[in-house]
Parts: C-alpha cells; structure tokens; sequence
C-alpha cells in the first residue's frame, strides 16, 4: 500500500511539472505570435507604401496613413496596431522593432479640454508639434470596423488628432509636401471629423487630463513650442507644422 502511494505521488509530481512547463511554453509562444502578427501588420502597411504614396514622398503623411488604414476594414485590435506604425505629424513610419516607439502627451481638446494619451513619434519634436495648442485639436470619432469574432462590423469610438484642411490654401501647401489631393478645397485622400477637420492620426489609451505627469515631455519640449512657426529648425515635422498654419 505505502509504495502504491509513493508511486502514484511521484508519478503527480511528474506530471505537474510537465503541465507547469507546457503552460509557460504556450505563453512564450502566444508572445512569439503577437509579435509574429505585429512584424506581419507593419510590413502589409508597409508594401502599399507606393498606393498611399505614389510619388513615395510621405512628408506630413499622417492624413494619407489614416485614410488608407481605415480603407483596409481592419479588425478593431489590428486597427489599432495598424496606427502605431506612422508620425501622425512627419510621415514618417515607425518600425515596431524600436526600442521606444511612443510617448505619453498633452494635447488640447476641441472644447478647452485636455487630454491625457500615448503618441507614436519618429523623433521627439513631433511630439511638441502635436502639442501645440494652436495647430492640433483631439476630438473623438467613430468608425466602423470588424469586431474580430464575428462577420459582422461595429462602431469603433476612439480620440483623434485633428488639424484644418490644407487643401483650404492647396496653392499655399509647401513644395515638399506631395501626398495631398485636393479637389474644391477639400483633401480627397483623407477622413474628417465630425467638426471638419482633417484626421492625421491617433491619440492612444486617450483620457481626460487631470495632471498626469508629463514633466519631462513639457520641459523638453518648452522651447520649441514657444518658437515661431515660420523659425523652426531641427525636427522632421517642420514642414507638416508650417502647412497646419497655413491661412
């Protein structure tokens, strides 16, 4: 009876510890597929590089990345991965590779409100030019969407930056931004909001502000901010800054 007992306990110990190990290999594995899923989402976004872009000059893209990411009819979560890969401000794409893709900002709502989110940046001054308050404006929105589980579509509720149409001025547009078409004044290869503004990108996990600490963000970005648009030199969203002011 006693060596029964020790058998069959040993033979639980055994099989616990097998258990215990197939589960953190499935957990490894679930993590090696969302990255596997991540790399496969950035590198569909980014062969139809040439159909968002066809002169391949993405400056001040962010309104051609949006539209084009919407046109796909993604499910809501790759909606979401989808948006991490481009500079709502420069353009430019954003590898998921990086060590740091994003920041949490402050930026001015429609109605003196702030909001509280995660932006993905290709270099710290984009950051300061979504946070001027004079150019960019959150506002919420809502699209529809595959829900993931099911063929049918929902609606998608989520923040986004916002800047006036620059079709508005189509002959004032910098010379070294080509990924506009405009047609009456109004940007044909972009979605507006419910204001009418013009969508140039995400603001993620968006929430009210309520002091969130963004401290070193302000500091850094201090300087920048406070200088004159037509004055600004060193960061990749120069040119898009200089079309949002335009009038």
């Amino acid at each position: 009876m006693k060596l029964s007992f020790f058998i069959g306990l040993l033979i639980g110990i055994v099989l616990h510890q097998c258990f215990c190990f197939t589960r953190e290999g499935i957990t490894n594995n679930d993590n090696s597929d969302e990255d596997d899923h991540t790399k496969f989402l950035y590198d569909r976004l980014m062969s139809d590089f040439d159909t968002i872009f066809p002169s391949r000059n993405r400056n001040a893209g962010g309104p051609q990345w949006y539209h084009h990411i919407v046109s796909m009819n993604p499910t809501i979560e790759d909606f979401k991965k989808l948006n991490q890969f481009y500079c709502a401000v420069s353009g430019s794409p954003i590898d998921p590779s990086r060590e740091t893709t994003y920041d949490f900002i402050k930026v001015k709502g429609l109605y003196d409100k702030y909001y509280y989110g995660k932006y993905y940046r290709c270099c710290w001054p984009c950051l300061c030019d979504i946070m001027r308050d004079d150019l960019v404006v959150v506002e919420p929105h809502t699209i529809t969407l595959q829900d993931g589980d099911n063929a049918h579509n929902v609606c998608y509720p989520h923040y986004v930056l916002t800047i006036k149409d620059p079709c508005l001025h189509e002959e004032k547009i910098p010379d070294e931004i080509t990924s506009f078409k405009c047609e009456q004044g109004r940007t044909q290869n972009g979605i507006y909001s419910k204001s009418g503004r013009l969508i140039i990108g995400v603001l993620h996990e968006a929430e009210e502000y309520t002091n969130q600490d963004i401290n070193d963000i302000s500091e850094m970005c201090k300087e920048r901010i406070n200088t004159p648009i037509d004055e600004l030199q060193g960061g990749m969203g120069d040119i898009s800054v200089k079309m949002y002011n335009l009038k």
